[in-house]
């Protein structure tokens, strides 16, 4: 069965930062609580996933949303208390929920992979789990923050990821045909970078799910996260729902680093819901597939289908951030992933200037 209308989520959970392993449990405990809590407060409010208008199908957690994440983990401390298996137990646990409500369940972890963890690699995915408890979707966030995060991106390790996965865009970003819609996931940082949401737009996404960041970049006066997930929307012609943190606890970050802010955004560029505010949150909007099928018919700024490739594609002419960085070998401190050299060049080749009295630092 097919839905065209239905209703998408996102929640806005407070997050534990996983000190051990225990605290990943007691993050997924409230967060399977906030999904039994979903119709509850939503603008049809009822007690249940009973049949509406427009039944709530799909739930979109944030990144990190049993995890957590802090800056200063050692590369040890991921290995030994912060990696989940996908699939695995806590996957096991949301799956019954999903089959349980007949709905579609999202969210990001960080992923020990069997096929790769025996190397210390391990990888930030955002992951899609159907109505039958089985993960139908799995994503490996291409741009992993190079001052953050030790979870090596497909592109660190290419020729290793293509030898097991192939070299098709759909290995490196998929999008998954759903009965609620062809559904592609970004995670965070991707949201810089246009080309990984258009990436899915040109495969034809419908709904693309992209979670988190954090601040300055969500308040005034920047409010980066509002316009990059409008212009998202707006350029691919696609609905965009993203679920934020509510707080993080336990971390030396402050409690509010993410202050809310989920939202869901149509094809329009048009918030359709907003927790401008800290703290635990749902949100949610009706997605309407016929419209949006509709307008992708029309040609009026109809971007997919007006692009330019064949000038395009000079963009991407030569390498710029350069691939299989990690082939021999996980990045075990965050200073192994450093751009600086990339800036240099770009100063040599006269792309950049640099300022007066300070040369590039290599």
């Amino acid at each position: 069965m097919g839905y065209d209308l239905y209703t998408a989520v996102a929640i806005q959970p407070e997050i534990r930062v996983a000190e051990t392993r225990a605290d990943i449990q007691k993050n997924l405990e409230r967060c399977l609580e906030l999904i039994d809590a979903a119709p509850q407060v939503q603008a049809t409010a009822k007690e249940g996933f009973a049949q509406t208008f427009a039944p709530i199908k799909l739930i979109s957690f944030p990144e990190f949303f049993i995890q957590g994440h802090e800056g200063h983990w050692p590369l040890e401390h991921y290995l030994e208390n912060v990696l989940i298996e996908i699939p695995g137990e806590e996957t096991f646990r949301l799956g019954q929920k999903a089959r349980e409500h007949d709905i579609f369940i999202a969210g990001c972890a960080l992923e020990r992979d069997p096929e790769w963890s025996q190397e210390g690699y391990f990888f930030n995915t955002h992951f899609v789990i159907d109505p039958h408890g089985e993960i139908i979707h799995k994503y490996r966030k291409i741009t992993v923050a190079t001052h953050y995060e030790l979870a090596v991106s497909p592109h660190d390790v290419y020729d290793r990821f293509v030898a097991r996965y192939g070299d098709t865009l759909g290995s490196f970003l998929p999008v998954t045909e759903t009965e609620i819609g062809k559904i592609g996931t970004i995670t965070c940082m991707d949201g810089h970078f246009p080309e990984t949401a258009r990436a899915l737009g040109i495969q034809g996404a419908e709904v693309i799910l992209h979670p988190l960041l954090a601040d300055p970049l969500m308040s005034p006066p920047m409010d980066l996260w509002q316009a990059m997930n409008k212009m998202r929307a707006w350029e691919n012609v696609a609905y965009v729902v993203s679920a934020s943190w509510g707080a993080l606890l336990g971390g030396r970050r402050p409690k509010y680093i993410a202050p809310g802010k989920s939202m869901i955004v149509d094809y329009n560029g048009v918030v359709r819901a907003y927790a401008d505010f800290p703290g635990e949150a749902i949100v949610s909007a009706v997605i309407n597939l016929e419209e949006l099928r509709r307008r992708r018919m029309d040609p009026s700024r109809n971007f997919p289908t007006l692009l330019r490739t064949e000038i395009y594609r000079k963009i991407y002419e030569h390498s710029i951030y350069p691939p299989n960085q990690f082939g021999e070998g996980s990045p075990h401190t965050r200073a192994a992933r450093d751009p600086q050299a990339i800036i240099a060049q770009f100063v040599e080749k006269g792309i950049y200037l640099p300022p007066a009295g300070q040369p590039p630092r290599r």
